[in-house]
């Protein structure tokens, strides 16, 4: 069984169909590598919403017209997994209605409810889970909404691949975690990430930074930090008018299509291909230019040094100047408003919850 991998997909502005009808053309060479995989698996991460209205105290809102389900198809998507954090910006309506739009278009989607999807191939058995980590200020998690987006809980992952390795199935984890456009893991994913290895070899599927991570192999497990995006483009929300409120740099254009093979219970091959989001079409392999995934993956040599924290800090620091940088008072005066305490409110639950639910517990895997 030979299994794609995608990162971050939300079809909006340039990769609506409503706004460019040529969207089939920017993809139809990613479309056709994509043929050569029994299954294509991404994360979904913009509903599939009309009418309905935003929900929740969040910065923005994003949201895909019902029709871009035409272009999961197009490019061979099998499987979606709905475990982030912007599965909920529209509600229930928005969150129910995406569901039952993949359900009729024959897309499997998971990581909701609490529920995984297995698949006994012909040559291969595979598990595919999904979880949204609290430090992503997620919407409509299984703690307060029964069929809502899979929280990231150290001890339901271990319990879940555990009794699914005992069934002979190969664990595919799709997990939705860390700092955006930061490209160096936590050292608590990390710690995550290699903990499970010790315990079965399994596939960790990561995203939501928007920008790779690395990638690395560790004891027979294939760990993917984050594959970047797949298809994501400029943030536009009302209160910014004509200016975006998130601009894609270099780094969140440029991203990974990852590739694994399966054969019976075992990880037998794993690549990856790089991508980036040209203006007239979607590059892949060899026309990316300047890509050194050796450089990208320099810093998961010593995750647990010092060097490594205080170089991750710094990242951290300079994207939060960087986003200072832009704003001024008229900016801060337009955000004094109920949304903006919501936000503040959430922010600190769920730090509280990422601790209880992650931090706190990865002492299960030591």
């Amino acid at each position: 069984m030979k299994i794609a991998f995608l990162g971050d997909l939300a079809l909006f502005g340039r990769f609506c169909l409503k706004q460019n009808r040529d969207v089939f053309i920017y993809l139809e060479n990613v479309a056709e590598y994509l043929k050569q995989h029994n299954l294509v698996v991404a994360n979904l991460e913009a509903p599939f919403s009309e009418d309905a209205r935003a929900y929740g105290a969040k910065s923005a809102h994003i949201r895909s017209a019902p029709e871009n389900i035409d272009i999961l198809k197009y490019l061979g998507i099998t499987h979606v997994s709905l475990a982030n954090n912007h599965m909920g910006d529209f509600g229930l309506e928005g969150f129910a209605g995406t569901k039952n739009l993949l359900e009729k278009s024959g897309i499997v989607h998971f990581g909701t409810g609490g529920n995984q999807v297995k698949i006994d191939g012909a040559d291969a058995r595979v598990a595919l889970m999904g979880y949204c980590a609290y430090n992503t200020n997620p919407l409509l998690t299984t703690d307060h909404f029964k069929e809502g987006v899979n929280v990231l809980d150290v001890k339901h992952v271990i319990d879940d691949m555990d009794a699914n390795t005992l069934e002979g199935y190969v664990n595919i984890i799709s997990v939705h975690s860390g700092q955006e456009h930061v490209p160096m893991p936590s050292q608590e994913d990390v710690r995550f990430a290699r903990g499970l290895a010790r315990r079965s070899p399994y596939v960790y599927f990561g995203h939501h930074p928007h920008v790779i991570q690395g990638v690395e192999e560790w004891l027979g497990s294939t760990i993917f930090y984050s594959l970047g995006n797949f298809l994501f483009d400029d943030i536009y929300t009302p209160r910014n008018g004509t200016k975006p409120l998130i601009t894609l740099s270099e780094a969140n254009k440029t991203g990974l299509i990852a590739t694994v093979e399966i054969l019976g219970n075992r990880i037998t091959d794993w690549s990856f291909i790089p991508l980036y989001l040209g203006r007239e079409r979607l590059l892949i392999e060899d026309e990316v230019s300047n890509f050194d995934m050796q450089e990208i993956n320099a810093h998961l040599a010593d995750v647990y040094g010092v060097e490594y924290s205080n170089k991750r800090a710094l990242c951290i620091s300079e994207y939060l100047l960087g986003r200072k940088a832009k704003r001024n008072l008229s900016w801060y005066l337009r955000r004094l408003n109920l949304n903006s305490v919501g936000m503040i409110l959430n922010a600190r639950r769920n730090n509280y919850l990422q601790k209880i639910h992650f931090k706190s517990q990865l002492g299960f895997l030591d």
